[in-house]
């Protein structure tokens, strides 16, 4: 996948990965959308950054969600890259959390739903590209999970196996859309702010194994301790179980 030259939207494009992600795509001469909710922050982001535009979004809000869908075909025909990166997550105990049901409820409309969406709303459009990808930001929770973030590690399982299937599906229509999927380490960002551990990974070098991986066409990254993770689960689920959660907890 060519990484220059090309019209991106980031979502959770404000802070984090999805931040550092568009500096390393604007750097490289792409065209950059970012995508979030704090406006304000948003803007100033982009106004650093050059061929960067900012677009403010809940994507937990389907009427705004569909509004972006709506921006982007109208006012961005070029688009054929989407980088779908944002995500929330809470910190408790599985059968420990007062609010688990709403907790897990806002956890899948945004790290689930969004993706969904997007990823259908918008394959009409990426697919007359010559070249064109899906990036869906996913986990090593995505194998087994993080207990202090049980319903978020559901989340990324869930979204990891659509990505298997979307991948699948776009294969067999012979369409010019890749799917890859990031399968991102503990991140340190404000995101994981509320982990202890001493395993967490710059944002910046993950954006970078990202870019290597989208230019050798590898499609589902393990990145860092994902790798140990992976490989630990192919030979026992437990193990890795317990690893990962030696890790964070």
């Amino acid at each position: 996948m060519k990484t220059t030259n090309n019209t991106i939207l980031v979502t959770g494009g404000g802070t984090g990965m999805g931040l550092e992600a568009a500096k390393h795509f604007s750097e490289l001469g792409n065209k950059v959308i970012i995508v979030a909710r704090n406006a304000e922050r948003l803007r100033e982001e982009a106004a650093k950054l050059a061929n960067t535009t900012a677009i403010p979004c809940d994507l937990s809000n389907e009427d705004e969600l569909r509004n972006l869908v709506f921006i982007l075909k109208r006012d961005y025909s070029d688009l054929n890259m989407i980088f779908l990166n944002a995500g929330i997550a809470t910190n408790y105990g599985l059968l420990e959390g007062e609010n688990a049901y709403e907790i897990s409820k806002a956890e899948m409309i945004t790290n689930f739903h969004s993706a969904v969406l997007l990823t259908n709303e918008l394959e009409g459009l990426l697919a007359d590209k010559p070249e064109s990808a899906m990036i869906l930001t996913t986990s090593g929770v995505a194998f087994v999970p993080d207990l202090l973030h049980p319903t978020y590690s559901a989340t990324k399982a869930a979204l990891h196996s659509y990505a298997l299937g979307l991948r699948l599906v776009l294969q067999k229509k012979e369409s010019t859309i890749k799917v890859f999927e990031l399968m991102a380490p503990l991140v340190d960002t404000p995101f994981s702010k509320a982990v202890k551990s001493d395993v967490k990974m710059p944002a910046n070098q993950i954006i970078k194994e990202l870019i290597a991986g989208l230019e050798k066409d590898d499609f589902e990254l393990h990145v860092g301790l994902t790798q140990q993770i992976a490989e630990l689960s192919r030979k026992s689920t437990q193990e890795a179980l317990k690893f990962i959660n030696s890790v964070t907890g």
